[in-house]
């Protein structure tokens, strides 16, 4: 019930995210939305990506995955103060 819940509740930025990465990367937007049609497991996950990742309050490593190939959406949301993203692959930092 947890992820039917977080994915409900989480399907307005999921939507717009996916009309970006539609737009962006067309090539890419069509074969990720073919893996998640085939692949889905859940019908209120509105797709195209078969995984995500919530970090809450933890500082992490960088991630690095060698079976991947496309883009990736990061984004942070909430009131907090210090912290910044570090996009290693770019060169950006975000304050």
């Amino acid at each position: 019930m947890a992820v039917q819940w977080y994915f409900e509740a989480t399907r307005e930025i999921a939507d717009l995210l996916s009309a970006y990465f539609k737009k962006a990367f067309p090539e890419y937007y069509k074969k990720y939305s073919e893996a998640f049609e085939a692949g889905r497991w859940s019908q209120v996950d509105p797709g195209p990506w078969l995984g995500r990742a919530l970090v809450y309050k933890l500082q992490v490593l960088p991630h690095v995955d060698g079976l991947d190939d496309g883009p990736t959406a990061c984004f942070s949301v909430g009131y907090f103060t210090g912290g910044d993203m570090h996009l290693s692959d770019l060169g950006l930092k975000f304050q």
